[in-house]
């Protein structure tokens, strides 16, 4: 009797699902990107002088780039940092221009660069010619940016068929 309601029971309410393993495509879809294998990779040095005082702030975001993706370096600066808007753009221009450079002269693509290393050295200038208490001194930062690169040969362009 059991063995009859059981296989006449409704199976409206079941639920039946197929799913398909999909195959993996070459990009990371939500991933955290990887580092490039060490054959792959260039790394490029650049020395920016920038002559105004870095907020304790600043330096503290700047150093929390080593060993991250460009891309997620600048979404700091953008979105999590609460920062004064001169100084964002600042801290923008510093990564930017060595970013820019590699896409100029080596045609490196935006997505396929990471920050390596970021080093600040200040140097304060006192004028001896001014009063002691005048406290006039210029104080100017050297920021050392290494970044890694990833080098790729390029792509043939195909001629037209007519």
């Amino acid at each position: 009797m059991n063995r009859i309601l059981y296989e006449s029971r409704c199976r409206c309410n079941e639920e039946f699902s197929i799913t398909k393993k999909r195959k993996s495509p070459t990009r990371s879809e939500g991933k955290p990107l990887q580092y490039p294998k060490s054959n792959e990779i260039t790394s490029k040095t650049f020395q920016i002088k920038y002559e105004k005082k870095l907020s304790a702030t600043a330096k503290f975001i700047l150093n929390s780039f080593q060993n991250k993706y460009i891309y997620y370096a600048i979404d700091d600066i953008l979105y999590l940092f609460n920062l004064k808007p001169s100084e964002r753009n600042n801290l923008l221009a510093i990564l930017y221009s060595p970013v820019l450079s590699l896409h100029n002269n080596f045609s490196v693509n935006f997505f396929d660069i990471w920050v390596s290393e970021i080093y600040i050295d200040e140097k304060t200038k006192i004028n001896k010619f001014l009063n002691k208490s005048s406290g006039a001194s210029d104080q100017t930062s050297y920021i050392t940016v290494k970044l890694f690169y990833k080098t790729k040969v390029p792509v043939k362009k195909q001629e037209s068929l007519w």
